[in-house]
C-alpha cells in the first residue's frame, strides 16, 4: 500500500470518529512532501550534470618525465643499463619459452609491466620480465610499473633473469617474485633493487 492510499484510509477512519487519524495523515503527508522534495533535489542535480561547461580549461602545472639517463641510473644505483644484453636475455628467455611448448610474444614495447606474454597449449599465460646482465653479478632493478605488475599478477608473473649475456648466457626463472622475494626499495625514479644473493636459491630448476 502507497503513502497516498493509506491517507485515503485514514480519512476514511476520521469519518466514522477516529481521531487518532488526524495525526498519522499528517505524518504520511509530511513523508511524501519529504519526498517530492528528494525527488526535485535529484532531478536538478542530473540537470546539472547533463549541462557542459563552455569556459576552457585552467592549466594549473605541467610535468614532463623522461627515464633517467645511463649516468644518473649509474649515479643513483651503482649500476648501468646495457641495452646489448638485455637484447641478449630477451631472445634466451623467448628461445626457452619456444623450448618448453610455450608461444611467447614480445610485448616489451607497449609498457604493459612484463617484457614477454607466453601461452602454453593449455591456454596457460606466463607474463615474464626479462633482466639481462652482461657479468656474474646477477642484482637487477625493477621499476615501480614492473613492480606493480607482478605483484598483480601473482603466480602467472615471472621473473627471468639472464646472467652472462655476452658471453655465454645463464637463465634463472623465479615464479611469482613480488610475494617470493624482498625487494629494496629506492626512492630516486621509484625503483626496486633485488640483489642477487635474495633470489639465487629461489630460482626454479
Amino acid at each position: 500500500m502507497d503513502l497516498q492510499m493509506e491517507i485515503q484510509e485514514y480519512q476514511g477512519k476520521i469519518l466514522v470518529g477516529d481521531n487518532k487519524g488526524v495525526d498519522k495523515i499528517n505524518k504520511k503527508q509530511q513523508r511524501i512532501n519529504e519526498l517530492i522534495e528528494k525527488k526535485n533535489k535529484r532531478l536538478e542535480s542530473l540537470e546539472l550534470m547533463t549541462q557542459l561547461n563552455p569556459k576552457a580549461p585552467e592549466i594549473m602545472g605541467c610535468a614532463y618525465v623522461v627515464p633517467l639517463t645511463k649516468v644518473e641510473y649509474q649515479g643513483h644505483y651503482g649500476m648501468s643499463r646495457d641495452e646489448e644484453a638485455e637484447a641478449i636475455a630477451m631472445k634466451t628467455a623467448m628461445d626457452y619459452e619456444v623450448s618448453e611448448g610455450w608461444k611467447p610474444i614480445d610485448v616489451s614495447a607497449n609498457n604493459e609491466g612484463y617484457d614477454i606474454r607466453s601461452i602454453s597449449n593449455e591456454e596457460i599465460k606466463r607474463y615474464i620480465e626479462v633482466k639481462g646482465r652482461s657479468g656474474a653479478d646477477g642484482s637487477v632493478m625493477v621499476s615501480e610499473n614492473e613492480m606493480n605488475r607482478l605483484a598483480q599478477l601473482a603466480d602467472a608473473a615471472w621473473l627471468y633473469i639472464v646472467m652472462n649475456c655476452k658471453t655465454n648466457p645463464e637463465l634463472f626463472r623465479i615464479q611469482n617474485p613480488a610475494k617470493l622475494l624482498k625487494f629494496e626499495r629506492k626512492s630516486k625514479g621509484v625503483q626496486y633493487f633485488l640483489p642477487m644473493e635474495e633470489w639465487k636459491t629461489k630460482i626454479e630448476k
